[in-house]
């Protein structure tokens, strides 16, 4: 797999690209540099992140889970376990965006394909959406941060169940859990995913929207007083930097 990058009016477009399935063949699946630099844009507002193609992604590629269990290649400390760790990097880098992030999800939506979900803020699913944690029934788990990232969005009660069982969710049913946060017809999905994104950053300055999301991060990272104290810090930096171009008459950047 690989990720391909647009951007257009401030909102980018992050793609998740190996059709038709979208598969990770390893879990590093991408250069983390890039996404680090692209989503340090300057002006940008938020992003979608999506599959190619009718899916947004499959999970593992099978046939390279097998074959790396054929050569022994699951060692703790071997080169397999240090590309989950660089694929949790890569994750954590959309998770602490300085910009909200929107999964358009489509089609399946899979083990490390919902993982990858799951590290955005924000998910939007068409009808046709397949969810889950198939990983058990293959004698496996989550590997890429999916124990904390799906417990972070719904309950642990209800991730556990998903993981111990892999049972596979509709799209319906995932709503109703709250693992998604908006279900459209298949047909609307990439107008839906824009205007989710167009009305949540309504008007909104990129200082603003970059100031919110270091505050949440902080408060994901930091011990409780701490991230208060930088909450302050940031409504301040915020609050004159409003009164300035309110006062000067000047447009607000």
């Amino acid at each position: 797999m690989k990720l391909e990058y647009q951007v257009s009016d401030g909102i980018g477009v992050v793609v998740l690209s190996d059709p038709p399935s979208n598969a990770l063949r390893r879990p590093d699946f991408a250069d983390r540099a890039a996404l680090v630099a692209f989503l340090a844009t300057d002006d940008l507002r938020g992003v979608i992140l999506r599959g190619a193609g009718h899916h947004f992604s499959a999970g593992a590629d099978l046939g390279e889970l097998e074959r790396l269990a054929a050569e022994g290649g699951f060692e703790e400390g071997g080169e397999f376990a240090q590309q989950l760790e660089e694929g949790k990097a890569l994750l954590s880098a959309i998770a602490f965006a300085p910009v909200p992030v929107v999964a358009m999800i489509r089609g399946s939506c899979l083990g490390a394909g919902l993982e990858i979900a799951l590290s955005a803020h924000f998910r939007v699913a068409s009808e046709n959406a397949v969810l889950g944690f198939p990983e058990s029934g293959l004698g496996l788990m989550p590997g890429l941060g999916g124990t904390a990232s799906a417990t972070e969005v719904i309950p642990r009660r209800v991730a556990a169940d998903l993981m111990m069982t892999g049972k596979l969710l509709s799209a319906a049913e995932a709503l109703e859990l709250g693992l998604v946060d908006r279900v459209v017809p298949t047909r609307d999905l990439e107008a839906a995913a824009r205007r989710f994104l167009d009305e949540l950053l309504a008007r909104r300055s990129p200082r603003v929207v970059h100031a919110i999301m270091r505050a949440i991060h902080n408060a994901r990272q930091l011990p409780r007083d701490a991230a208060l104290r930088e909450e302050g810090k940031l409504f301040l930096e915020i609050a004159r930097a409003t009164a300035h171009l309110e006062g000067g008459g000047g447009e607000r950047k």
